[in-house]
């Protein structure tokens, strides 16, 4: 049997791209953008949206324990796997019926620029690139300026597929590629690629004319096709998953990709004023930003999470406190946060926290998804002046996601940043 093409991507770099190797410092000049992390993103974004439908039809709640705020049960992870590996093909690995991938990731053509070192301007424009540099002299860390690749998702094995199962699966993987970035900094809009498709499932990647989708109806229809496919395999997959309604201020034990729960009356009265203007707090949001140059756009987004560089545009000076350290929930930002020994110490086996907002600068359009969750340390230590203990549970996640998002709005207004849209 011949491999079947399902989709073909013409992907063009556009932020610096700090991918690794043997040498995590050093670019790998054969594969700079590997199939293995295109895999493991387009996976997590799967997971993402299996996890918004369960949690949608009250069959993912969560449970705490000792380490953590919530975390998904034995049977809501079995679950998940199960609906990921073999309802939206991607492969899975259990000891109850493991099956292969479906889908087998080829880049047929690179042609990215030669690795170049980076330097101190590089370091002194993205502060994740200096936090990685940090006490290095000389910088000996590579990155890609420029590139492009042509990447084909065809099958891999005799799979049984239908067209529901493999339009979901590409969906998931449509979202991946657009509101997710590669290599170090990833998260943080480093290493991003527009897309171009063609081929028989081109229209969930792009419009006629090969125009990106606009982006909510993107995520709808995601929602939708996933939907539809968690349907057909819960019963014969998920045995022993309780379906229960969702409390009015329920988070999900995970990042999902949800829009019907509305988290907006379940913020402190105090931090609605920052967000009134952002519609509804849902598990999953996003904000977009149209316009602009994309490197300068990158160099101010980028350092928002700096928090010097985050009350300078908002307050006018570096040694002001904003919000978010006032408050003592700069920790929803991501974890660890802390340097010279100050800041947020997580207290118990966990040692970080990834952040639950990914920015992606593609062409003229930036997103900034926010994906609100449980899935956080219960107890923190603030060392600053002083050392204080913080309990963290869903209602202060709540509160901290507002607070961000507003400081979020305030920095865009602040550094005159138009064209800013938030969906849903």
């Amino acid at each position: 049997m011949s491999d079947v093409e399902y989709v073909r991507l013409e992907l063009t770099l556009e932020t610096p791209f700090l991918p690794g190797s043997a040498d995590p410092n050093v670019v790998d000049p054969d594969w700079p953008l590997r199939p293995s992390e295109v895999k493991g993103i387009w996976r997590w974004w799967a997971r993402a949206l299996v996890a918004g439908a369960l949690f949608d039809r009250g069959l993912l709640h969560g449970q705490g324990n000792h380490d953590a705020v919530k975390v998904t049960t034995r049977i809501e992870a079995n679950c998940i796997s199960r609906v990921v590996g073999r309802g939206l093909g991607l492969g899975y690995a259990g000891s109850d019926g493991s099956m292969s991938s479906c889908f087998r990731i080829r880049l047929e053509r690179m042609n990215f620029n030669a690795p170049r070192n980076v330097d101190y301007g590089l370091t002194n424009r993205l502060q994740r690139v200096r936090l990685l540099t940090l006490g290095k002299r000389p910088v000996q860390l590579q990155y890609v300026d420029r590139g492009s690749a042509t990447m084909v998702i065809e099958s891999h094995t005799a799979c049984s597929l239908d067209n529901a199962s493999i339009e979901a699966a590409l969906y998931a993987l449509a979202l991946a590629l657009r509101f997710s970035c590669f290599g170090k900094g990833g998260r943080r809009g480093l290493g991003c690629f527009s897309v171009r498709a063609y081929g028989r499932y081109s229209g969930i990647f792009n419009r006629g004319y090969g125009e990106p989708r606009e982006p909510g109806e993107l995520v709808e229809s995601a929602l939708k096709t996933v939907g539809k496919v968690v349907d057909s395999m819960v019963t014969k997959e998920c045995g022993g998953l309780e379906g229960k309604g969702i409390g009015d201020c329920e988070l999900p034990p995970m990042p999902i990709v949800n829009t019907n729960k509305d988290y907006t009356n379940c913020i402190d009265a105090r931090y609605r004023e920052g967000v009134k203007g952002l519609g509804r707090l849902t598990p999953y949001k996003l904000i977009m930003i149209q316009g602009g140059q994309r490197m300068n756009l990158l160099d101010v987004l980028h350092n928002f999470f700096l928090r010097p560089t985050r009350t300078r545009a908002i307050h006018g000076s570096y040694g002001v406190q904003d919000s978010l350290r006032q408050e003592l929930k700069a920790w929803i930002l991501g974890l660890p946060r802390e340097q010279r020994g100050t800041g947020y110490e997580i207290m118990g086996s966990a040692s970080r926290r990834a952040s639950p907002m990914l920015l992606a600068v593609h062409g003229n359009e930036t997103y900034l998804s926010v994906f609100t969750s449980a899935d956080w340390p219960s107890t923190l230590r603030w060392r600053g002046a002083g050392s204080r203990p913080l309990q963290i549970n869903e209602k202060e996640v709540i509160n901290a996601t507002a607070i961000a998002l507003g400081e979020f709005m305030e920095y865009l207004r602040k550094s005159n940043i138009q064209g800013v849209k938030a969906w849903p």
